[in-house]
């Protein structure tokens, strides 16, 4: 029994290991400081600072939509950013017009942008991909305008917080080449991963904690202020009267998997109850099945185990001896390497040696009583 607690053990701790090194940086995402990058509301509603600050980001308004007829739910938001922002482009990108800007800008990451299993990866990606290219400010369909969107123009760049950690990606703005949009297009194919749940796939490959991830990276050893990203905070999103935007029923991709997560989190208490009695049930599991293992190959295992072993304390002091005279013989007439031929022993002569007088460690010497002998 005890050998298998043990080995249970090993492999858990092997295994917190390598899940703490995949997901570093999901986890720094438990410490929040993306407050110290908010914008003021004093930079985003005062007038007098506003007229004094140059509009950074282009007056262009990105949206995305399978095709150009959208559902009326959304016409109404879609339309309020129209009006309020009169001297803006807007861009209304088809899954047609992505596919094509992509084929033709950034060639390189077709064969992925086609292989994304869920339409909502592609929209997610194409929106970095706008942005980095053309700059603006990226809006999606259920997020209709409150007020003018000038005074987010006066930063490099800007995400929205959401809750409880990290940045969202639904409403997004940029100048051209910025290096924060520039990450998140050449991390994306490292990302592009199945974690057989669609929901955590698509938030974790392209969505939100994708983003929000290669966020933390991106801040983690500072950047130059043109290259800073700004945070929009929820009560300047939506939660004050000088929120600049307003939502409608949006989250059109998510599927039944989503539907379950959020119930979770809608109760916290029974989830952690039910998590805890599965983590019981997974681990009584791992250890019948180790139980069983140990009574039919236990002793094969440990002969190999034994046998693995003796390999390695009988290879690794040969190593070690090889490596310590191949570190000698390179340099043997160097003041080092002489005294540590001098530190061996003397080895004696066989009896059935050939040489008619032993051979002493001075090489030198060596060399010496070998030419008498060649002369007699």
């Amino acid at each position: 029994m005890k050998s298998e607690v043990k080995f249970l053990l090993y492999a858990h701790a092997v295994l917190a290991l390598f899940l703490t090194y995949q997901l570093f940086d999901l986890i720094t995402l438990l410490y929040d400081d993306s407050r110290q990058y908010g914008l003021l509301s004093t930079e985003l509603n005062n007038s007098n600072y506003l007229q004094s600050q140059p509009q950074l980001i282009p007056k262009i308004i990105h949206q995305t939509y399978k095709t150009n007829s959208i559902p009326d739910i959304w016409k109404e938001g879609q339309q309020s950013c129209i009006d309020l922002n009169p001297d803006y482009q807007y861009i209304l990108w088809t899954d047609e017009m992505a596919r094509d800007f992509i084929a033709e800008q950034y060639p390189w990451f077709l064969k992925t942008f086609d292989d994304y299993p869920y339409p909502i990866e592609r929209a997610d990606v194409i929106r970095y991909f706008i942005l980095s290219h053309y700059g603006g400010i990226y809006i999606d369909l259920d997020d209709g305008c409150a007020r003018n969107l000038d005074p987010l123009l006066t930063v490099p760049a800007f995400v929205r917080k959401t809750m409880p950690t990290g940045i969202s990606n639904d409403i997004m703005g940029s100048v051209p080449n910025h290096p924060f949009f520039a990450k998140a297009i050449s991390m994306l194919q490292r990302y592009q991963r199945n974690w057989l749940i669609p929901y955590i796939t698509i938030m974790f490959s392209t969505g939100p904690l994708y983003l929000s991830v290669v966020w933390k990276q991106y801040i983690r050893w500072g950047n130059p202020p043109s290259g800073v990203v700004r945070i929009l905070m929820p009560e300047d999103y939506k939660l004050s009267k000088d929120a600049f935007f307003k939502i409608s029923k949006g989250s059109s991709w998510h599927k039944d998997d989503a539907a379950f997560l959020l119930l979770m989190s809608r109760h916290i208490p029974i989830s952690i109850v039910c998590c805890v009695l599965l983590a019981i049930l997974i681990i009584s599991s791992e250890y019948a099945l180790v139980c069983v293992i140990n009574r039919r190959y236990g002793s094969k295992i440990s002969k190999l185990v034994k046998n693995t072993k003796c390999f390695f304390l009988k290879a690794v002091p040969s190593w070690m001896s090889f490596s310590s005279l191949s570190s000698t013989s390179g340099n043997s007439t160097s003041r080092g390497s002489t005294a540590k031929w001098q530190s061996l022993p003397t080895r004696k002569s066989r009896k059935d040696s050939n040489l008619p007088v032993a051979l002493a460690v001075d090489m030198e010497k060596n060399v010496q009583v070998l030419d008498e002998i060649e002369e007699s």
